[in-house]
């Protein structure tokens, strides 16, 4: 008889992001193994983890109805266990600071780079399984990110 290992559970994550801006992440994700439900703004994002389960949202930083802050409080007021990725066009140290004082996990730059996606949402879903939920999101940023942020 084979050996049958427990294989983790794939990642599941809910991509933000206008249809005309997602694809080059989209194709990055899913070629991490990453299941990917892709939705265009901040009340299809409500609809869609009030109806599936994720480890994580990935989400752009502006959006055409709100932006990742209002994803945030989505997901907050869910009273879910899931981590917030934002997305950026540039790598601004003021965004990533305040991502990660708000209650973000992190900030992905383009241009996208696979094995960054790749550690940033897997960690982000770790941490979304244990997290007890509905504790408080803000976690501060250590010295050595802040000081490498800027």
């Amino acid at each position: 008889m084979p050996l049958v290992r427990n294989m983790p559970p794939k990642i599941k994550i809910v991509l933000v992001m206008a249809q005309e801006r997602r694809l080059p992440l989209l194709d990055a994700l899913e070629s991490c193994g990453i299941e990917v439900l892709p939705v265009g703004n901040c009340n299809e994002a409500r609809r869609t983890l009030e109806a599936q389960p994720v480890q994580a949202v990935v989400t752009d930083a502006v959006l055409h109805d709100g932006d990742w802050r209002r994803v945030l409080e989505i997901v907050e007021q869910g009273r879910r266990r899931i981590e917030v990725v934002v997305c950026s066009r540039l790598g601004d140290p003021k965004l990533w600071l305040d991502v990660l004082e708000q209650g973000g996990y992190d900030v992905l730059v383009q241009p996208y780079q696979r094995e960054e996606i790749k550690r940033i949402v897997e960690a982000a879903a770790a941490r979304s399984y244990i997290r007890p939920p509905a504790q408080a999101r803000s976690h501060k940023p250590n010295a050595a990110r802040v000081a490498v942020a800027g």
